[in-house]
């Protein structure tokens, strides 16, 4: 912050955000694009992919129920800054004020105005208002934990994506082996906890076998109950075999 007579404040925030630590985040993607050729090609594997299409009505409920969140994803350079710079406004609201006006601050002389500054940082880092200088970077934390599995680059804008966010869920980790290290994750038991109805339709991605796939899948979703979900063929003729 470049401010000098919020120093203190910009000195405080750049320290809380060294201290974010998103510990035990967990975030389950999805697409409001269901056919998309980028998607088939990035996420699933050749001639053999599968899109599931969910009731958004029902996938909410389910997160809300469980304290998880269902948001889409902000892409946009811009949007993300005024995102950020609007907590950052919230957090300066919450945090303590310097013991002059701005006015007087600028009618300091240089000396006096480093001396303010001092003042200022001691007053909120280690003085009487360190409490609520705590409360209000302590929120400020959380809003970027919450906020910054949100935030994409701008490239992958295609995809169109929201997420389920999940923070500090309480139910069993489990572990799975990544190419260089053990990824932990959980499991977000959504066919069997919500409604039936949340599954609404699979789409049979590109495939050299499109309708056998199609009727193996119809036989699999009946087997398991689930009656009313439709079942589609991509329309993108993109050959990976």
């Amino acid at each position: 912050m470049e401010d000098d007579y919020l120093a203190a404040f910009g000195w405080a925030v750049r320290h809380a955000m060294e201290q974010v630590r998103p510990d035990n985040l967990f975030i389950a993607s999805f697409s409001e694009k269901p056919d998309l050729l980028s998607q088939w090609r990035g996420y699933s594997p050749p001639g053999a992919g599968l899109c599931l299409g969910f009731d958004i009505d029902a996938l909410r409920k389910f997160c809300l129920d469980r304290g998880y969140r269902l948001e889409r994803c902000i892409y946009q350079h811009t949007d993300q800054e005024n995102f950020i710079s609007s907590l950052v406004k919230q957090c300066l609201e919450r945090f303590p004020k310097p013991h002059i006006t701005r006015q007087k601050y600028n009618q300091l002389s240089p000396k006096e105005q480093v001396d303010a500054e001092i003042d200022y940082r001691l007053f909120t880092s280690e003085g009487a208002a360190k409490p609520e200088a705590k409360i209000a970077l302590e929120w400020l934390q959380k809003q970027i934990i919450e906020v910054a599995p949100l935030f994409k680059n701008q490239g992958f804008h295609e995809e169109a994506e929201w997420r389920i966010v999940a923070h500090n869920p309480e139910i069993p980790r489990n572990f799975r082996a990544a190419k260089s290290y053990l990824a932990p994750y959980i499991e977000l038991l959504v066919l069997s906890e919500a409604k039936r109805g949340v599954l609404k339709e699979v789409i049979v991605g590109p495939n050299p076998n499109q309708q056998r796939c199609a009727s193996s899948v119809q036989e699999f979703l009946k087997e398991g109950g689930f009656l009313d979900v439709g079942v589609r063929l991509s329309e993108i003729p993109f050959n990976s075999w």
